[in-house]
């Protein structure tokens, strides 16, 4: 079979030949000679204000009927080198109408292509606006947690918490805040200044931030537990004090948090109070007291739980009968 097939090209290698240089002599006459085409070519804004900035961004990509050699059209088919660029040289703020002679071809690579006309020359417009910057705050739309074992201090700090953005008058007056992605930052053991991303979709395309570079700093420690003995409960307010009290006076605190927070705490740090007047708003001879720790803890848990209102003159005179 192999044979045959080798001894068939030999007989025919002549013909082939022929055909082959007859193929490649009417391609190169074919090409040199004049085509149309439409291509999609992307554009480009030239020459804009720098007080001025674009309300609405133009389309990215226009059609346009081109003319030129074959070989040249394919070629630029191929390379994608040519834009459109439009001129905004002197344009007036508001909207305006964008003639054809604002619009030209560049095809650095293959100068040898004219452009007929683009498809939207009668309905493509542009409205400018004075450009100004704006501080935005930004909006934290990430979660933050630490490994089991360990407490997260506090909440995340972002840092900065606002960005700038320069643009269009009234587009920047649309923006009231620029959030984060929305991420999940999970099983934290350290303290660490994490970067974080900004979600710019909501902002139109030709409002620009001058500075992306975010971080949210979170401090972690080891979680432990630390229990705060004979810690003193006021009653506060206005009351006769030698003839009411609180029965106990003093409780057990146990607080949960950081390792090295909690090694900071004093007892006298720990406030615990009730005021006179809940046990009338209340209606209740026992109430649990309010808690100030001046420090960033987990939570806590007071033992007894709740503190009886006794009168000191009433248990005096019982104690005499």
């Amino acid at each position: 079979m192999f044979e045959r097939i080798k001894e068939f090209f030999v007989e025919h290698s002549i013909k082939f030949l022929s055909l082959l240089c007859g193929c490649l002599i009417w391609f190169s006459v074919v090409s040199r000679e004049e085509a149309r085409t439409e291509l999609e070519l992307p554009v480009r804004v030239m020459h804009l204000q720098d007080n001025m900035a674009l309300v609405n961004p133009l389309p990215a990509t226009l059609y346009a009927q081109l003319e030129g050699s074959a070989i040249n059209l394919i070629s630029l088919r191929l390379n994608r080198s040519a834009r459109l660029e439009i001129n905004l040289k002197d344009m007036p703020l508001g909207y305006s109408r964008i003639s054809s002679e604002r619009i030209n071809l560049v095809s650095p690579s293959i100068p040898d292509i004219k452009m007929l006309h683009h498809s939207q020359t009668n309905l493509l417009g542009v409205e400018l606006d004075a450009r100004i910057e704006q501080k935005i705050p930004v909006q934290p739309m990430f979660q933050v947690s630490a490994a089991p074992g360990f407490t997260l201090l506090g909440n995340p700090k972002l840092m900065p918490d606002s960005v700038y953005i320069s643009g269009a008058r009234s587009a920047i007056a649309k923006v009231n805040q620029v959030p984060t992605e929305e991420t999940s930052i999970t099983n934290l053991k350290w303290s660490n200044s994490l970067p974080i991303k900004l979600d710019l979709s909501s902002l139109n395309s030709t409002v620009s931030i001058l500075d992306t570079s975010l971080f949210v700093q979170v401090q972690i420690e080891p979680l432990a537990h630390r229990i705060f003995s004979g810690i003193p409960v006021r009653l506060i307010g206005n009351f006769d004090r030698d003839v009411y009290s609180l029965s106990p006076s003093k409780a057990d605190v146990e607080i949960t948090g950081g390792r090295e927070m909690l090694a900071k705490i004093n007892p006298q740090d720990i406030n615990l109070y009730i005021a006179f007047s809940r046990f009338s708003i209340e209606d209740s001879d026992e109430l649990k007291p309010t808690v100030h720790i001046p420090h960033l803890v987990n939570n806590w848990q007071i033992l007894p739980e709740k503190f009886r209102l006794v009168e000191i003159a009433k248990n005096d005179e019982d104690d005499d009968l």
